[in-house]
């Protein structure tokens, strides 16, 4: 097999190939959607929920180099691809980054990280990349170390650096001046997100995806490089559509601690666009080195279903709806019943020091909430999606300096890219088993502060099983276990009873 990288270094172009190779590349290349089963147009027997990422058996995306060399690894096939070292800078040597990038923060406090040195001079030599860096793995530190680098040595001028949000916008932007030691690198930052104001002679854009994607192409013109935080937060369309404008961008990294696992369309779709995975440093090493928190999981498997609610979930299992449908059922009785709110709120109220109370629909997050700010003796707070950024912010200093503090807070505003050092328990008080979820909640309690050395992972699972039958929050809950095992958190279950409708 003999492929091309393109001028343009975005395709590697199959010049030729047997059938059967092509055909290998085509299996290996293809991934379904999610829950592809339920999409209409595969209900309809108009497509078979497959998306290929081999186009007219001749066009592959760059970022998927190593994919193509291990296809052609496993099945013994010779392979050649053209020009694939203008994929590498060969002329950046570690030794030398190392001294660069120490020399740079020599007087400083700050003084980086054997990995973090590594994880950047990984960036800066494969180019195209990604990096799965645990929660308080210093993403941000990285990506200064990254883009200074860029625009003192590679004669980068513009750097477009991209975050999930406004707060990760503001909190990049702040970091980025505190690195700054001495203002010894020429960084001047454009924030941008709505509402602000263009600044000329900025050569470090950062900005959210939602306001980026908006942008013609034009725009995107004078990048010489693009970094993608918490790259997992990134839809599919939305990376696509950007990185495709960036045409000129001679690097492109993505940055994230939780990678979706290999196998899926969704990390097929991150290497696409960016690259391999090069660089991996789990919170199991952090722990070890003693640079983040240690963590106790505690899973309170709760019965307090009568047997008749639990075999009637099961006879709809088995026999008349489909499983979204019976998961959905479990989810509406759990958020109402009393008992299991009354038993929730009151461990909550028990646990001392600063929580973070997590859910994932607002009528049941509104409904913890009530409950523990009537009959709770701490100070209770509220975040959804539709509480405005600046509120958050409020919350999140308020914890900082407090001690009996609970914020209550959906998944989708509080598990990702949040910097609060002191939390102190973490409470899971919805099914779920996204190991993105589970990670980066976990993530929000492993950050270092004097007040700890380790987080309380609390996590509720209503046990709604018949014999020889589990419930979907119960396998939900063995897939969150899994999880725990495989990044070798410490947990333990304990069993309790008691009545749903008291």
């Amino acid at each position: 097999m003999e492929i091309s990288l393109t001028d343009n270094k975005q395709l590697l172009r199959v010049d030729s190939a047997s059938e059967m190779e092509i055909e290998q590349l085509n299996i290996s290349l293809n991934r379904r959607v999610d829950n592809w089963r339920f999409h209409p147009l595969v209900k309809k027997g108009l497509w078979d929920g497959y998306i290929s990422y081999i186009k007219d058996d001749k066009w592959i995306p760059s970022g998927l180099w190593r994919e193509v060399m291990s296809v052609c690894k496993d099945y013994k096939y010779e392979l050649k691809i053209n020009g694939i070292t203008e994929l590498f800078d060969r002329s950046i040597k570690h030794d030398e980054f190392t001294e660069w990038a120490l020399d740079f923060f020599d007087g400083s406090k700050i003084v980086p990280r054997d990995y973090q040195i590594e994880a950047a001079f990984n960036i800066l030599k494969f180019r195209k990349c990604l990096s799965e860096l645990a929660t308080s793995a210093g993403k941000t530190l990285i990506s200064f170390l990254t883009v200074t680098y860029m625009l003192e040595k590679k004669k980068a001028e513009r750097i477009l650096f991209i975050v999930p949000n406004v707060s990760l916008v503001v909190q990049a932007s702040e970091d980025f001046l505190d690195y700054n030691w001495q203002n010894r690198a020429s960084i001047k930052v454009q924030q941008i997100y709505s509402g602000q104001k263009i600044r000329p002679g900025r050569n470090v854009v950062i900005g959210t995806y939602q306001s980026l994607v908006k942008k013609d192409k034009a725009y995107f013109d004078q990048f010489d490089a693009v970094i993608i935080d918490e790259t997992h937060k990134a839809k599919s369309t939305s990376i696509k559509t950007i990185l495709q404008k960036c045409t000129n961008a001679k690097y492109r990294s993505g940055l994230s601690g939780t990678i979706p696992k290999e196998g899926t369309l969704d990390r097929l779709t991150l290497m696409a666009y960016t690259g391999p995975v090069i660089t991996e440093v789990s919170a199991n090493f952090l722990q070890n080195e003693g640079y983040i928190a240690n963590c106790h999981v505690k899973v309170i498997k709760m019965d307090y279903a009568p047997q008749s609610t639990k075999d009637a979930f099961r006879e709809m299992s088995q026999n008349r709806y489909e499983s979204k449908d019976v998961f959905k059922f479990e989810q509406n009785y759990i958020i109402n019943s009393p008992g299991r709110l009354n038993f929730i709120t009151s461990v909550i109220s028990r646990i001392k020091r600063n929580s973070l109370v997590l859910f994932h629909r607002i009528e049941h997050g509104r409904k913890i909430y009530e409950k523990l700010r009537q009959e709770s003796d701490k100070t209770v707070y509220y975040v959804d999606g539709g509480i405005d950024s600046s509120i958050r912010e409020e919350f999140k200093k308020k914890m900082e300096a407090g001690e009996e503090i609970v914020i209550v807070a959906s998944y989708g505003t509080f598990s990702t890219g949040i910097s609060i050092k002191k939390i102190h328990n973490i409470f899971f008080t919805e099914s779920f088993k996204s190991e993105v979820i589970i990670r980066q909640s976990i993530g929000r309690g492993l950050r270092q502060h004097s007040s700890k050395d380790s987080v309380s992972i609390i996590d509720f699972v209503d046990d709604l099983s018949s014999p020889d039958w589990d419930n979907y929050l119960m396998r939900h809950s063995k897939a969150r276990q899994k999880i725990y095992e495989e990044q070798k958190f410490k947990y333990d279950i304990k069993n309790v009873t008691f009545e749903g409708d008291i």
